[in-house]
C-alpha cells in the first residue's frame, strides 16, 4: 500500500473518529434537555445509557459485518444513523414538553440517542479495521491514533459550539443540529477515503516477504519506527509468542478463554465506572453549582468540564499506545513489560477519581470537579485504547473486529447498571421541601449528598477492578501475547 495512500487513510480516519465518541458529549447537553421536558434524573440516565448500549451492543454485529464487508457500506450507515439520531433529538428538544416529545415519549429520546450510539460504533470498527490492516508494526500507535481523536470528539464539538453558536437563541438547539450535520459530514468523507488495503505482511506468507526490496518512497514511516531491532518483539513476530496473524480464537472458542473473561469483567467494572461519570458529569455540575449561578453559566461550566474530560481522554487513548509500543518493542530489554499490566494503572487512576468525586463540594479548583474529570477521562482514554489491542494480540487479527465487538458488550451491561443506580440514588435526594423552580427541572439541592453514595459504589467497582487487572497481568498466556 502506497505511503500516500496510507497516510490519506488514516488521516480520514481519524476524521470518521473524531465525530464517533459524541456519546461523551452528552452530558453537555443532558440537562438542559432533562430541563426543557421534565425529565427525571432516572429518565435523562435511561436515554444516556441507551447511547451506551447502541455502542456496545451493536458491537458484535457490526465487527462481524466489518471483517467480511469491509468499511464503506458501514461508512454510509453511520452517516445516516448520526445524522437521524442527532437530528430527531434536536426536533424532539425544539417542541419540547408539549411538542413532538409529547407522543414519542422517553422512549423515542432514548431510541435517537440508541440510533446514535449504533452509528457511532460502526463509524468507528470500520476506521479501526481499515487501519488496524493496514499496519504491522506500531499498530497500537496508529490505532491509538484513530481512537484518540474519538476520545476528542466532545472537546472539539464543545469548543466549536462555545465558539459559534453560544450566542444562537437557543445554543443547545443549534449544538444539536451542529452534531447532526459535523457527524454525517465525517461519515461522508470516510465512505470515501476510508479505503481497505491490508499491509503486504498480514497477507503474504512470512517467507515470502523482501520488505527490503520495497522503494524508499513507499515505505511507511509509522511501520519502519520498529525494524532497526531484530529482537524487537510485535504484534506479529516474537521468539517466546505466536503471531496475531497466526492465532484465530472466535467464536464458541472465545468463550472457553479464561482470558476473556478476565478482559470482560475488567473492561465491564472500569467502563462502568468511566460511563457514569461521563453520562452525569453535567448533572453533578447542576447540583454543586452555587445559588443565584445562571443557566447560562452553569452551561458553560458544564461544557468546560466536558471539554476537560474529552482532552484528557484523548491523551489517554495517545499515551497508552506510543508508551505501550515503547516498553514492550523499544525499551531496554530489562525495563520491558508486558502492555496488560497497564490495565493495574488504568482501574487505579479511576478508583482516585471516584474518590475524589465523592469529596467534591464546588465545580471549579482542585477541591472541585477539575481532578476526578481530568483522572476519568484519562482513565476512560487508556482503557478503550488499549483493550483493541490486547484482544488482537491475545485473539488474532483474523477476527479482531468481531471479538472486539463481543469484548464491547461489558461496558454496555455496566455502564447500563451504573447509570441506572446514580439515577435512582439521585432522584431519592431530590427534597420534597425544594422549591417549584427545582421541583420543575428535577434538580437535588443538596450538593455532594445528592450524588456521594452513588461515588463510593463506583469507588468499590474500581478497587475490585484492580484486582481483577492484577490476575490478569499475572496470566502467562496474556503476558505472551501482549
Amino acid at each position: 500500500m502506497p505511503l500516500t495512500q496510507r497516510a490519506l487513510t488514516l488521516g480520514v480516519a481519524c476524521i470518521v473518529g473524531l465525530s464517533c465518541g459524541t456519546n461523551y458529549v452528552y452530558s453537555a447537553y443532558a440537562p438542559q434537555l432533562a430541563s426543557r421536558l421534565a425529565l427525571t434524573s432516572t429518565e435523562t440516565n435511561i436515554i444516556g445509557a441507551a447511547g451506551n448500549m447502541g455502542v456496545y451492543l451493536s458491537g458484535p454485529f457490526i465487527g462481524r459485518f466489518v471483517d467480511r464487508n469491509g468499511p464503506t457500506r458501514l461508512l454510509v450507515f453511520a452517516m445516516v444513523a448520526l445524522f437521524a439520531g442527532y437530528f430527531a433529538i434536536q426536533r424532539l428538544y425544539a417542541g419540547g414538553e408539549d411538542g413532538l416529545f409529547a407522543t414519542a415519549g422517553v422512549v423515542g429520546v432514548a431510541l435517537a440517542e440508541l440510533l446514535v450510539g449504533i452509528g457511532s460504533t460502526a463509524g468507528l470498527s470500520a476506521a479501526g479495521n481499515t487501519v488496524a490492516k493496514s499496519y504491522r508494526k506500531n499498530r497500537a500507535t496508529a490505532l491509538s491514533l484513530v481512537l484518540s481523536t474519538f476520545g476528542l470528539s466532545a472537546f472539539f464539538y464543545s469548543n466549536l459550539w462555545r465558539s459559534a453558536f453560544r450566542s444562537a437563541a437557543d445554543p443547545t438547539s443549534a449544538f444539536l443540529l451542529l452534531l447532526a450535520l459535523g457527524t454525517g459530514i465525517s461519515m461522508a468523507l470516510g465512505a470515501v477515503f476510508v479505503i481497505p488495503s491490508p499491509h503486504p505482511s498480514l497477507t503474504e506468507p512470512a517467507d515470502s516477504r523482501e520488505e527490503d526490496e520495497q522503494p524508499d518512497e513507499e515505505r511507511d514511516p509509522l511501520n519502519e519506527l520498529e525494524e532497526s531491532s531484530p529482537t524487537e518483539r510485535t504484534p506479529l513476530k516474537g521468539a517466546a509468542a505466536a503471531s496475531a496473524g497466526s492465532i484465530s480464537v472466535s467464536g464458541w472458542a472465545l468463550t472457553r478463554e479464561l482470558d476473556f473473561w478476565l478482559l470482560f469483567l475488567f473492561n465491564g467494572l472500569c467502563s462502568g465506572v468511566g460511563l457514569m461519570y461521563i453520562n452525569n458529569l453535567g448533572t453533578v455540575t447542576r447540583s454543586l453549582a452555587s445559588k443565584g449561578t445562571s443557566p447560562s453559566d452553569i452551561a458553560l461550566s458544564q461544557a468546560s468540564l466536558v471539554s476537560l474530560l474529552s482532552l484528557f481522554n484523548c491523551l489517554g487513548r495517545i499515551c497508552v499506545g506510543s508508551v505501550s509500543d515503547y516498553a514492550v518493542h523499544r525499551a531496554p530489554t530489562r525495563w520491558r513489560f508486558s502492555r496488560v499490566w497497564w490495565n493495574v494503572s488504568t482501574a487505579s487512576l479511576y478508583a482516585i477519581s471516584q474518590v475524589l468525586a465523592s469529596r467534591a463540594t464546588t465545580v471549579h479548583g482542585w477541591s472541585g470537579l477539575a481532578a476526578p474529570t481530568i483522572l476519568t477521562g484519562f482513565a476512560h482514554g487508556s482503557l478503550f485504547g488499549i483493550s483493541g489491542v490486547l484482544v488482537l494480540e491475545r485473539f488474532g487479527m483474523k477476527t479482531f473486529s468481531s471479538n472486539n465487538g463481543i469484548l464491547a458488550l461489558a461496558p454496555a451491561l455496566f455502564g447500563q447498571s451504573s447509570n441506572y443506580m446514580f439515577g435512582r440514588i439521585y432522584d431519592h435526594h431530590v427534597p420534597v421541601h425544594t422549591s417549584l423552580l427545582a421541583v420543575a427541572d428535577k434538580t437535588c439541592t443538596l450538593g455532594r449528598d445528592c450524588f456521594a453514595t452513588a461515588f463510593h459504589v463506583t469507588t468499590g467497582m474500581a478497587a475490585l477492578g484492580i484486582l481483577v487487572g492484577i490476575v490478569l497481568s499475572s496470566r502467562e498466556t496474556m503476558r505472551r501475547a501482549a
